[in-house]
This record gives C-alpha cells, sequence and structure tokens, in this order.
C-alpha cells in the first residue's frame, strides 16, 4: 500500500478537455465549460464560480451529446484573481454523487482519451 503519512495516496488520471457544462444552484444556473476533468472532480471555467463549500448540482455534456449529471461540491474557487492561462476563473468541483453509470463512462472517456494520445505520439515516432 501506498501512504503519504497516514493517508493513503490515490491516483484519479485527469485529462485536459473543454465539454460544456451548466452549474445549477438554488440560485438559479451558469454555463461554463471544463478545463480538467476526472472520475472524482472537474475544473469548470465560469465567469461567476461558487464560494468554496457550496453545493450544486453539475451537468457536463460530452462531445456526442450525452449527459452526465452528478451533484457536487465547490472545493477550490477563483473568485477574485486573475482570468488568464495561470489561473482562469473558475472553481473545482468535486462529485459527491455521481451515479455509478455515470463514472463508468467517464473512466470510458478519460481511458479512450489517453489511448488516443498514445496513438498519436506513436504515429510520431
Amino acid at each position: 500500500m501506498d501512504t503519504l503519512g497516514a493517508r493513503k495516496v490515490q491516483f484519479f488520471p485527469k485529462i485536459n478537455v473543454t465539454y460544456p457544462v451548466v452549474v445549477l444552484t438554488a440560485q438559479g444556473s451558469m454555463a461554463g465549460e471544463t478545463k480538467h476533468l476526472s472520475t472524482r472532480e472537474a475544473f469548470v471555467r465560469c465567469s461567476d464560480p461558487l464560494p468554496v463549500n457550496d453545493l450544486a448540482t453539475v451537468d457536463i455534456e460530452l462531445a456526442n451529446g450525452e449527459s452526465l449529471l452528478a451533484e457536487a461540491e465547490v472545493v477550490w474557487s477563483n473568485i477574485y484573481g486573475p482570468d488568464d492561462d495561470i489561473t482562469p476563473r473558475g472553481m473545482i468541483v468535486r462529485f459527491t454523487n455521481l451515479p455509478v453509470n455515470h463514472r463508468r463512462r467517464l473512466h470510458e472517456v478519460i481511458a479512450r482519451h489517453y489511448e488516443r494520445k498514445l496513438a498519436r505520439k506513436a504515429d510520431s515516432s
């Protein structure tokens, strides 16, 4: 078992991908897009990110029009900082309730992304 102190180290591969996102809260909805995506969390670029600890429902539209719906908690937010390539305006949401079939679908999307990346690398060699 890999450990770092008393915590178990877990690896959640993430991909740099842009998918449309709608964030639903009690106050309404806002549009955004993913910057990073894993089976555990997503970075959502948006103009008015929610504060840390806020809860929301996140609807991510995959490339084929398939929609993934998850309950999420904001774990990081860039509300006041600059909006540039280094620190883009947005928030990281951790999925707190992602149905098993949606998590499995995310695994497939991420695996396919890495397969294509490896194939491109092999073709360029």
